[in-house]
């Protein structure tokens, strides 16, 4: 009896704990490139779901450099997976470009007049994996950046028709027809997801209207930060009193043409630029009353709403907005 109490309570136990781990359908990744020794989290996490592809994997990345992911892309090719790419333009010829074609992997450049400046991987039309990492150790590595995992066959499916858009139709940037805006993403912890890509889905516009809704705060890590409209909104928050807090890569700061972080220091607003200058703040987030996350490759540009291809997740959820939180603190503690 007491054998048959122990195996018993062994399952639930084992239950327990694999059920925990395929309850997450939404999983955040930050690397910190602070360490002493080179953090892999972000890459390690892609690794993981391109190794464990069993029928295909669409990738959507501005740069490609990275030859650990580049090798797992040909591994998986030669196990019968089939691995197709977009790549910008102007990357196309890099090396690991070229090693994956020869590898077998479908590679097609963007052709449009903006960046074809979208980060996201879909595998097995059930994963993806979306945010403001492109393919290169750099990102993975040295920068700051997020990457964020969706379990959601409704998810992939957004996402193949906007790639397969890319791939197939071969439209770009201004080209891509302004259709019906995705329904929203339902997961069974509550949470609200968004997918909204530019230039289709006009993301400045609805960035503008979350903000003018926030009724407490709105702290933002911008990489680049140039849309005016978007200053005039964290403006008129902060009139009104709300807690306005910005966050500039120090680099593109006080240089962008149109740049938005010195006007907004000026007026008075909380802005501060990154702490470490030799490594990127490569995150575009806007936190939203500590409920709601704004985040993906989207930089809050006129470019970025106007000429690339962008993709951006609106979460409504507290438990993915502490995390970012965690993370905006953070570069916060090092910029002051």
């Amino acid at each position: 009896m007491k054998k048959l109490l122990l195996f018993i309570v062994s399952v639930v136990m084992l239950c327990l704990n694999v059920c925990t781990v395929f309850a997450k359908e939404i999983e955040v990744y930050f690397n910190d490139p602070y360490k002493n020794t080179r953090d892999n989290t972000i890459q390690n996490m892609i690794l993981s779901d391109i190794k464990g592809a069993k029928k295909t994997i669409d990738l959507a990345t501005f740069n490609y450099t990275d030859t650990k992911t580049a090798q797992a892309l040909i591994d998986a090719v030669h196990r019968g997976v089939k691995v197709r790419l977009v790549v910008d333009e102007d990357n196309y010829d890099k090396k690991v470009v070229d090693d994956l074609r020869k590898g077998g992997v479908k590679v097609i450049s963007a052709q449009s007049e903006g960046l074809m400046h979208a980060k996201y991987i879909i595998i097995d039309g059930k994963v993806v994996i979306s945010g403001s990492a492109n393919m290169t150790l750099a990102s993975f590595s040295y920068d700051n950046n997020f990457m964020i995992r969706l379990e959601s066959e409704q998810a992939a499916k957004i996402f193949t028709d906007e790639f397969e858009e890319m791939y197939l139709d071969l439209i770009f940037g201004e080209k891509s027809p302004k259709g019906k805006a995705a329904p929203a993403i339902k997961l069974s912890d509550g949470t609200t997801i968004y997918v909204r890509f530019s230039p289709d889905d006009r993301i400045d516009d609805m960035i503008e209207s979350l903000i003018g809704a926030a009724n407490d705060s709105v702290y933002m890590l911008a990489y680049s930060f140039a849309s005016r409209d978007i200053a005039e909104r964290l403006q008129a928050a902060d009139d009104e009193g709300l807690d306005v807090i910005i966050i500039c890569e120090d680099s593109k700061a006080y240089t962008d043409g149109g740049g938005q972080c010195g006007p907004l220091s000026d007026a008075g607003l909380e802005v501060y630029v990154d702490g470490y200058p030799d490594t990127l703040m490569h995150e575009k987030v806007i936190i939203l009353d500590n409920s709601v996350v704004i985040a993906g490759s989207y930089n809050f540009t006129r470019s970025a709403d106007r000429r690339n291809d962008e993709q951006v997740l609106v979460i409504q959820s507290k438990k993915i907005a502490d995390l970012f939180l965690k993370e905006f603190d953070k570069i916060l503690e090092d910029a002051r």
